[in-house]
This record gives C-alpha cells, structure tokens and sequence, in this order.
C-alpha cells in the first residue's frame, strides 16, 4: 500500500475543558493540542496504521515543536514540514456550546 499525504495549515489549538465556558469567563484551558483540519486528518491516518505526510509551515517556537512532536510520535511524516524563524506558529483558542457549536480567537 502507498502512503497518503496532504497539505496545509498546522496549527495548535487550546480549548475550553467543557461547554457553556465561553471566553469572557475565567476559567481553565486543555492544549496546545495539534490542529487545522490537514494536521488532525493526517493524524488519524497515522494512527490507524497508515503510512502518512503532511506538507506544511510551522514557526520555530514551543507551539510549533509541540505539534511536530506529536504528530512524529503518532507517525506522521513531517519531513517536509518548513519550520519558519521569524514567523509564530498559528493558535486557535476554542469554546464549545452544548448545541453543538463553536466559537474560535
């Protein structure tokens, strides 16, 4: 079998441990969790056995090492992944409502 790829956006998302939290209360967060919907697909193809890469841009800080980390240790390949410096890693702070919506900073 061949290895499946894709590309796009890598990002970490740091959510909301609950629903009805929404962003204006204080509270606690659950993350950096790897995101974007190219990260956490091609994460789930690594983890149900597949040989698979994700071509993409990260910046070279804590957020960016993290979610390379994780998507290296699910055996994802991240080989082609540019690691930019002078550039931050995208973050998406996420709220989730009982309805089944989300709100995103």
């Amino acid at each position: 079998m061949g290895s499946i790829w894709t590309m796009g956006e890598i990002l970490v998302e740091i959510m909301r441990p609950g629903t009805e939290m929404p962003f204006h209360l204080t509270g606690e967060f659950v993350g950096p969790l790897p995101s974007g919907a190219p990260a956490i697909f091609i994460d789930t193809v690594a983890k149900l056995g597949h040989k698979a890469g994700i071509i993409g841009g990260v910046g070279n800080d804590g957020f960016g090492r993290n979610v390379l980390e994780r998507l290296k240790r699910d055996g994802v390949n991240c080989e082609n992944v540019l690691v930019v410096n002078d550039k931050a890693t995208a973050v998406a702070f996420v709220a989730y409502f009982e309805d089944g919506s989300r709100k995103y900073i």
